[in-house]
């Protein structure tokens, strides 16, 4: 009798550790109701995620699911480096929310940390990263994206905050001095996209450059990094804002022409980094500059369908920036920005309501494929917007349990 309740208990901790609440114990206890709900679904995402993408001990993660084949058409191929940070950004968001589930989360964590190595690429000037996954550490080559490089920097330095590894630290300064040596020293001025190809400067290059600047300034007090995220941040609002609505175009030629496309998180990115630079700086530009985009972004990504606010983008992970921004603006703007946030939740329950092998789909408005029945269908779920799903709640959760209520 005593061996068939061990069994049992045992078989409860193992599903419990599934979904991150151990045995006995819940990392979210005492959250506030809505808090705890969007942690336990960023749980459920990112466990979801882990099992379908992560292959633990080769430090894989694929790029697709269903992760099969039967030709050359590379399901099983690994995912890019961007996708490959998504995920250590999901675990990142659940690790800040508490104690708790920083300790079970862990493992997949600091696995998705170290698998790095395998984009890094092989030379002896800067420490960067490849697009492309090598099949040994640091051994990677191709073309180098200085925004990729932009993200990974930060996740270095987002683990440097969870863990307080002084590593992960200089790795972050490393990485980000390699970003900064796009920086074009013409007339025109901006961080190059790509490495290889110095055909345009990118909001998405300089945008989250700034912001990744002003934190290794808060970090280290280097007063060189805050003297590049005002450099960055001035050059990018000049050169790349749309001053009918605030809202950035995507780049900039080197012959001065605008390439007009717009996509939420090199807005966001914008306003996350006028947001640090005013709580720097106390420069009331900056703030100002934020609001701005900030209701440019609303109203340029959310329209009113009969009563129904919808959101016009429908990439997860460009829209998690988006949302961040917001979360940071709102102590400085809590009575305009709280609409901001209430729409963008409002569209990021529907989308849950669309679960499906417990994975949600990119598009939060019409949901998966369907096949003639009616049931959904998942054909090549890139990792990027499911782990950026997951992160999207873990977002909302952190916003009402330790943003909203203090």
């Amino acid at each position: 009798m005593k061996k068939t309740v061990c069994i049992a208990l045992s078989a409860v901790c193992v599903l419990g550790a599934v979904g991150l609440t151990g045995c006995g114990s819940d990392p979210f206890a005492g959250f506030h109701d809505k808090a705890k709900e969007y942690a336990e679904r960023a749980v459920l995402l990112n466990e979801s995620v882990r099992e379908k993408y992560w292959e633990q001990e080769g430090r894989f993660t694929f790029h697709y699911y269903p992760n099969y084949t039967d030709d050359a058409s590379g399901d099983l191929s690994p995912a890019y480096v961007w996708p490959h940070t998504e995920t250590v950004a999901a675990n990142w968001r659940i690790a800040t929310l508490s104690e708790g589930a920083k300790k079970q989360v862990s493992t997949y964590y600091t696995g998705t940390i170290e698998a790095f190595e395998y984009y890094r690429a092989f030379r002896e000037d800067y420490h960067a990263y490849c697009a492309s996954r090598a099949v040994m550490e640091g051994f990677a080559a191709g073309d180098t994206y200085y925004d990729d490089n932009i993200w990974i920097s930060r996740e270095f330095l987002n683990a440097y905050e969870i863990f307080g590894a002084p590593e992960y630290l200089t790795t972050s300064g490393e990485v980000a001095e390699f970003v900064w040596s796009g920086w074009a020293n013409d007339d025109l001025g901006g961080i190059y996209w790509c490495e290889q190809k110095k055909n345009s400067r990118n909001t998405c290059s300089n945008a989250p450059a700034s912001l990744l600047f002003a934190r290794l300034y808060e970090a280290t007090g280097e007063e060189v990094w805050l003297e590049r995220a005002v450099r960055v941040y001035d050059w990018t609002y000049r050169t790349l804002r749309d001053p009918s609505d605030n809202v950035y175009w995507d780049n900039i030629g080197n012959e001065g022409n605008i390439t007009d496309w717009k996509f939420t998180y090199n807005t966001g990115s914008m306003i996350s980094a006028g947001v640090r630079l005013y709580e720097i700086t106390k420069e009331t530009k900056y703030l100002d500059q934020a609001k701005a985009s900030a209701r440019g972004a609303y109203n340029h990504w959310f329209k009113d369908r009969d009563g129904d606010i919808q959101i016009t983008s429908d990439n997860p992970w460009f829209n998690v920036l988006l949302l961040e921004s917001w979360t940071e603006l709102y102590p400085h703007d809590k009575e305009t920005t709280l609409p901001y946030i209430e729409a963008y939740e409002h569209n990021l329950n529907r989308a849950y309501g669309f679960l499906h092998d417990n994975l949600m789909p990119s598009n939060w408005v019409t949901g998966w494929k369907r096949d003639e029945a009616g049931n959904p269908v998942i054909e090549k779920a890139n990792v990027l917007d499911m782990a950026a799903n997951a992160e999207n709640f873990g977002t909302l959760a952190y916003f009402y349990q330790y943003i909203k209520e203090n």
